[in-house]
């Protein structure tokens, strides 16, 4: 109980009544009031662990207004916001698969099903933070004297989920200083102890750091043939796939994926932009537009990939009633009613010169490209949007300007590898995509 009673809580919940009662209940624990912060929204949370750093974090699955606990876990890990240490908690009450599938590539430490009773706090809260105690021991020898002070302390764990994640740990930290060999070597000392999915999941990671694809590939597969929901394993086999250029074997992957979790903002856009870069756009059209309605509230929330997603719509969109289309409101439909615009003037403009091709006024639609100053390209779709004008209107010089633009700059707010390399492939090719005519026919 103790250790509870040090540590510090961030309660994330639109429910005031839910937030009272989660503090009310942690207090009873002996935590003090002042080691316990709540908000209602992502933002509240973000502002928070920016102030300061906190030891466990209860997050609420549901934030209301379209905003999910995922997309706030998306953010907080990927921008490194979150103290390393961190322990976090999804509170739900709904225990279904799609939840915990969504959940499952950030890897939380676990999950409180609503309402939560003082016994899961004092269960899983206090092993989590025996855990993270230990790993914190080990990291410090390690940093005095490498594994020779680490390996003795091993013997010291509480359990065995604690020895498994502070060799993982260790592991990890052996990675950042690339002791590769190091770090295989102390996996394969744990897995012939115990049969445990992460240590062969870093495994595979290892190998496709050292960029040892083909090796990395047979292992993922035999993980995926033994683990067939492992949403997890499917992402590490994308991203092989795709550093290896072997693209049916990673649209076949993110197909799968999407099929267990199709709310994945990551893997869709990786499939769309596996198409581009393919030179099939029409392919990456539903995909598109599938997910407008994802990204408020997401960590993937440009107004280029709204403005992406506008342009799918675009296509769809017969000359006649593209006289009165407008981005806004085809925004406001593929979003479901979402009302934040779209903010950027160069994507809008970006937008509207696409349209007046269509309809055939090349030379409006070439003014409006040539005045959108590059200071206000701040994503790499907006850019890429500018590219395809350009491209339909054969202005070649034009066009390879702005592909050099977006090659210096390096604009893109991808946080993938994967992703980034998907789209600066596509900008290579661009010439190749198979994009319908945005001209009118004779």
């Amino acid at each position: 109980m103790e250790i509870l009673a040090q540590s510090t809580y961030l309660i994330i919940d639109d429910s005031n009544i839910i937030q009272s009662a989660t503090r009310a209940l942690l207090m009873k624990l002996g935590v003090p009031m002042n080691n316990i912060i709540s908000t209602a929204n992502a933002k509240g949370a973000i502002a928070a662990c920016n102030k300061q750093k906190f030891d466990i974090l209860l997050i609420d699955h549901n934030l209301g207004t379209g905003s999910t606990g995922l997309h706030l876990l998306e953010f907080l890990r990927y921008k490194e916001i979150l103290k390393q240490q961190a322990l976090v908690y999804i509170v739900t009450g709904n225990d279904s698969q799609d939840v915990f599938l969504g959940y499952s590539q950030l890897e939380p430490d676990g999950y409180l099903i609503k309402p939560i009773r003082s016994e899961d706090i004092i269960k899983r809260v206090s092993s989590g933070l025996l855990r993270r105690e230990f790993c914190q021991t080990l990291e410090q020898a390690f940093n005095r004297n490498g594994l020779t002070d680490v390996k003795p302390l091993f013997a010291s764990a509480p359990d065995t989920m604690a020895l498994k994640n502070g060799i993982i740990h260790i592991v990890n930290l052996l990675c950042k200083n690339q002791q590769y060999d190091e770090a295989q070597a102390m996996l394969s000392g744990l897995l012939q102890l115990h049969n445990h999915l992460p240590a062969k999941i870093k495994q595979v990671e290892i190998l496709l750091r050292k960029q040892q694809h083909q090796q990395a590939l047979q292992q993922v597969n035999i993980l995926i043939k033994e683990n067939k929901f492992n949403v997890r394993l499917l992402y590490l086999k994308t991203e092989i796939c795709i550093e290896a250029n072997r693209w049916p074997e990673a649209e076949d992957t993110i197909q799968r994926a999407l099929k267990l979790n199709n709310s994945s903002i990551e893997q869709t856009l990786n499939i769309a932009w596996l198409h581009i870069a393919s030179g099939h756009f029409d392919k990456a059209i539903p995909h598109l537009l599938h997910v407008a309605h994802l990204l408020p509230y997401s960590m993937w929330d440009n107004s280029g990939r709204r403005g992406f997603a506008v342009y799918a719509d675009m296509f769809n969109t017969e000359l006649e009633p593209l006289q009165n289309w407008r981005a806004d409101a085809a925004w406001y439909r593929l979003s479901k009613g979402n009302e934040s615009p779209l903010s950027s003037k160069a994507t809008l403009k970006a937008l509207q010169a696409l349209r007046l091709n269509r309809l055939g006024n090349a030379e409006l639609a070439a003014e409006l490209l040539g005045q959108i100053p590059e200071q206000d390209i701040t994503d790499f779709e907006t850019g890429f949007l500018i590219c395809l004008g350009y491209r339909e209107l054969g202005l070649s010089e034009q066009l390879n300007q702005m592909k050099l633009k977006l090659d210096e700059l390096n604009i893109h707010t991808t946080t993938t590898p994967s992703l980034s390399r998907l789209q600066f492939l596509a900008l290579k090719e661009l010439g190749n995509v198979n994009t319908p005519s945005m001209t009118v026919a004779g």
